[in-house]
Formats: C-alpha cells, sequence, structure tokens
C-alpha cells in the first residue's frame, strides 16, 4: 500500500459519518441514568480537531459528577469523560500540529464518553500509533495529576519521606510509581486487602481504622510496615 493511502481511507471512511452518539447524564444517580442520544457531526472550528474516540477512561470525578458530588457539579444535562485517545478525523483552519489519522490523547473532563469529540489543538497529547488506547488511556488523568503534584507542586527529591492518603486508587498507584522512580520514602494509607499492592510498590501500607461512620484513623505505622 502507498504511503499514506492507509490514513486516506481512513479519513474517507470516518468523514462519510454525519451522526455520532454519546452518552447523556439526564439524572443525578448511577449508571442507569445515562442515555445514549445522536448528535449531528460538524466541522471542526478554527483551531481545532475532530477526534474519532478509541477509548474513553472510566474515572472517579466522572462517577462524582454524575451522582452531583463533586465540588462544583455539571448541569443537568452532561456527557461526563474525563480523558479520551482517539484518532484525528479532521483539522479546523489554522492548526499545524495534528492532521487525519494521528494518534492522539486529550484530558477532556466532560464529554468524553461520545463516538467524537471535539478538542482544541493545544490540549492535544501525542499518542505513539503502537500502544493499545485502552491501556493509554488511564495514564492520562492520574499520571498528569501525579506528576504535577509530586514535581511541580511539592518539587520532591529523593530521599524525601512521603505519606500518600488514597494510595490504592488510580491517582495514589500512580504517585507510588513516580515516587518511586524519584527516590522517594513512601508511606501509604489503605485498606489492609490493598497492603501487598502498596509493597510491591516499595511504600511501607498505613491500616485505615473504622468505626460504623468510617474511617476514623490510621494504624501504627511501624506495626502496619513490619
Amino acid at each position: 500500500m502507498p504511503e499514506g493511502s492507509g490514513r486516506a481511507a481512513a479519513n474517507a471512511d470516518m468523514s462519510s459519518h454525519t451522526k455520532y452518539k454519546r452518552l447523556l447524564v439526564t439524572q443525578r444517580g448511577g449508571p442507569e441514568t445515562l442515555r445514549i442520544v445522536e448528535n449531528d457531526l460538524r466541522p471542526p472550528a478554527a483551531s481545532e480537531v475532530r477526534i474519532r474516540v478509541l477509548a474513553a477512561a472510566v474515572s472517579l470525578p466522572d462517577v462524582e459528577a454524575r451522582y452531583g458530588r463533586s465540588p462544583f457539579p455539571p448541569r443537568l444535562p452532561f456527557t461526563p469523560g474525563y480523558a479520551i485517545v482517539g484518532a484525528v478525523d479532521a483539522a479546523g483552519t489554522g492548526v499545524t500540529q495534528a492532521q487525519a489519522g494521528d494518534r492522539v490523547a486529550a484530558l477532556t473532563v466532560y464529554g468524553g464518553y461520545a463516538e467524537y469529540v471535539y478538542v482544541a489543538e493545544k490540549k492535544l497529547i501525542p499518542v505513539p500509533a503502537a500502544l493499545d488506547p485502552a491501556e493509554v488511556v488511564p495514564l492520562i488523568l492520574n499520571y498528569i495529576v501525579a506528576y504535577q503534584t509530586l514535581h511541580r507542586a511539592a518539587r520532591v527529591k529523593a530521599g524525601q519521606t512521603a505519606l500518600l492518603i488514597g494510595a490504592s486508587g488510580g491517582i495514589g498507584t500512580a504517585l507510588l510509581q513516580l515516587g518511586r522512580l524519584a527516590g522517594l520514602k513512601m508511606y501509604g494509607l489503605a485498606s489492609a486487602g490493598k497492603h501487598a499492592a502498596l509493597a510491591e510498590y516499595g511504600a511501607t501500607p498505613i491500616e485505615y481504622l473504622f468505626n460504623k461512620w468510617g474511617p476514623t484513623g490510621v494504624a501504627d505505622p511501624l506495626k502496619a510496615g513490619s
């Protein structure tokens, strides 16, 4: 096949679509509140690209937004989806760093649960085509947050000590992995069933103490790590 012909063929196939589906939250609650709706595809605006979504992350902020428990919950109705990986389907005028067929990721915050999304060019993250989109997409939110926390906010240095709360979650495990690479001594707060995973990342596990209302404190970290 001539170079570039696969990209052109894929683009021609994508551009033949006039409608796309997305999930819409119509009321607060569980996944049963999600509805499938159809929208018309429009051309991307200036400095914007249209992306055919290959994978969308399911993250805690998506769930909290659906229940209305986030600090600033979106108004109903809305489409969740904090992060996506996809292929550029069309580029608007002025776009110079992306073209049809390019594999990209984006931190969408809302709107990712859709067949197509529209994203400003400056928000695109290049993704190697050889990587599995389903394996890449969890990295977008979790590892951006973890990296920014460690290296831009805390400015950690090798040999320092860090206490990670909720260390067994998505962002928590990203912090553990990046913290290990940074040479940190880490303590991780998590329920007892997750302690083996924390230890694999080189952290000393600390157990939550619970009563009937929820977590009330932590166990002795020296005992937890013994």
